[in-house]
């Protein structure tokens, strides 16, 4: 397979070029520098907001595309899905099942139609994305002449996650083995709610091998294919760190207590947290995907392989997610003493 990869250097475009790669198919990655961190792809200069010229006059087997346009109408997803339609035998798109919050479609179906929610973001972040991903499934139904394939995702982690919402946990059983961070750890809730998150490794060996098969279609794509706690996700973070049962306390503090505390602490910087009253995880129903081949690893491999990638990312670029010991220590003073 041809593939070309707009924004190979990031998450879970990096882990599609690396599974391509690994396939033995060639693979173009579009960046805005020029350059890639992916040894063996073939580096295109551009940029979705400006230059696509690159593109022009090229033709691949399939595009993985996981940009998020916010722009009312996604008007930079419909100038590429314009320009590939023809050179592109399929497209795929990463839209999200911030889909099913608020503003979006308000039943998650198998495979939900799409369809333009008519109501504006107003500032609001979700809803934002939400729109964006309707917007974008939209536009590629109107603008690219031929399938597209859309894998509707959840909370990804793993190596190379960018808000570090899952990496937290293992590092933060890792300080606590190694004496850099003592006490006993915040936990959110109640350790027997299920939840739901995806390996981006996961999901990008499913799209790759479907975009080969040049299949299209609306799929949810939500891990872990299994019910899963909060409470055995933080046992296989502790597994991962080298802990031992009853090592490291966890204080579950209830969550409804702790939103109002958490004001200042924005939703995306709360480790393995989840809008649960804006998005229905439980309701999120991905078998469609997993009989077309879908699997999801443990989540232990996932936690093992998040925390020996997290230490040089966090000397170079620290964590985006969690809280200090300070503010942890004086969250579990506050819940012990209610």
């Amino acid at each position: 397979m041809r593939l070309l990869v707009l924004g190979g250097g990031g998450f879970l475009g990096f882990h599609a070029a690396t599974a391509a790669l690994g396939r033995g198919d060639d693979v173009t990655v579009l960046s805005r520098s020029g350059s890639s961190v992916l040894d063996g792809a073939e580096v295109l200069t551009g940029d979705r907001e400006g230059d696509l010229s690159a593109l022009q006059g090229r033709e691949w087997d399939a595009v993985l595309d996981t940009y998020t346009d916010t722009d009312l109408g996604a008007p930079d997803v419909r100038r590429t899905a314009e320009l590939l339609s023809g050179a592109v035998g399929v497209y795929g798109y990463v839209s999200g099942m911030s889909v099913y919050a608020p503003g979006g479609s308000p039943v998650p179906t198998e495979a939900g139609a799409v369809r333009r929610p008519g109501v504006e973001p107003a500032g609001d972040p979700l809803q934002e994305r939400s729109l964006a991903k309707l917007a974008a499934e939209e536009v590629l139904a109107e603008a690219f002449d031929g399938p597209a394939l859309l894998p509707r995702v959840g909370i990804l982690v793993g190596p190379r996650d960018p808000s570090d919402r899952f990496t937290y946990w293992p590092l933060r059983m890792a300080w606590a083995l190694g004496g850099t961070r003592e006490g006993p750890a915040l936990a959110p809730g109640d350790p027997d709610r299920a939840v739901q998150y995806s390996d981006a490794r996961d999901i990008a060996d499913w799209t790759v091998a479907m975009l080969a098969a040049g299949r299209g279609g609306v799929f949810n794509t939500v891990g872990p294919g299994r019910r899963e706690t909060l409470g055995e996700v933080l046992s296989a973070c502790q597994e991962a760190a080298g802990i031992t049962s009853g090592e490291v306390e966890l204080v579950w503090a209830d969550e409804d207590w702790l939103r109002p505390r958490l004001g200042d602490h924005p939703e995306e910087r709360r480790p393995l947290w989840f809008p649960e009253d804006r998005i229905p995880q439980d309701a999120i129903d991905s078998s469609a995907a997993i009989a077309e081949g879908l699997v999801f690893r443990p989540a232990v491999e996932t936690a093992r392989d998040t925390l020996l990638w997290s230490w040089d990312h966090v000397v170079a670029d620290g964590l985006e997610a969690g809280f200090s010991a300070d503010r942890e220590r004086e969250l579990i003073e506050a819940w012990r003493s209610r």
